[in-house]
């Protein structure tokens, strides 16, 4: 495997955490705080969080801030923060994705928030890489053919807990139980495409072979 295969599949080139990464990201997240509304009115009955390229109409698409904010399509925000929104003000939130990009006292955190600002009996749809693909095929009980690009399991657990910038791990046992403690009324595994509130079904067929699925209502 050459160099280019290990950046692409790792990440290691664009992502890697090192001491300059963590300046430039706090930085960045302190100009951004310091420049962004503190409170905002929703355009858009839903909310998508951790957007990146992934535009939805008829959602508040809320992502990590960047620089070059006049082309910005997305609103700017640090996720460890709370969100800048009123109590009970969207119909549906969307994850896709985010959640593993936060310690995981910060992702507790983000949940709770999201239920913040969700109305009674709306739906917040998640999707995370699958702890538990991962385990299975790392004890040789997977047919799941994506896991092939891996050498080894070891392989597959470096990639999903120490790259892509990972700061935390998710089944969907772990996410069901903190939506439960953070004030959700029920919450449970789905699956790719299936959900209760179709506006939400975003989810990205590229990353449905790694992924797990929960949908919890306020």
């Amino acid at each position: 495997m050459n160099n280019a295969n290990l950046d692409h599949q790792f990440g290691s080139a664009t992502y890697e955490l090192n001491s300059s990464s963590v300046i430039k990201f706090e930085l960045k997240s302190a100009i951004g705080r310091l420049f962004s509304k503190k409170s905002r009115v929703p355009k858009s009955p839903l909310l998508q969080i951790g957007c990146g390229p992934n535009i939805f109409d008829e959602f508040e698409n809320v992502d990590f801030y960047t620089m070059r904010f006049w082309q910005a399509k997305h609103i700017g925000h640090d996720l460890r923060y709370p969100l800048p929104y009123g109590n009970a003000v969207f119909e549906g939130a969307f994850s896709e994705h985010t959640l593993e990009h936060l310690p995981s006292r910060y992702a507790i955190k983000l949940l709770a928030e999201v239920k913040r600002v969700l109305k009674p009996g709306s739906v917040f749809r998640i999707s995370v890489p699958d702890l538990k693909q991962y385990i299975d095929f790392y004890n040789g009980n997977s047919s799941n053919p994506e896991f092939k690009k891996f050498s080894s399991g070891c392989e597959a657990i470096w990639s999903l807990t120490q790259n892509w910038t990972h700061l935390s791990c998710w089944d969907s046992s772990m996410l069901v139980e903190k939506l439960m403690e953070v004030g959700f009324k029920s919450a449970k595994k789905t699956a790719y495409l299936e959900g209760s509130d179709k506006r939400l079904l975003r989810d990205s067929k590229d990353r449905q072979w790694e992924s797990v699925y929960v949908e919890a209502i306020v």
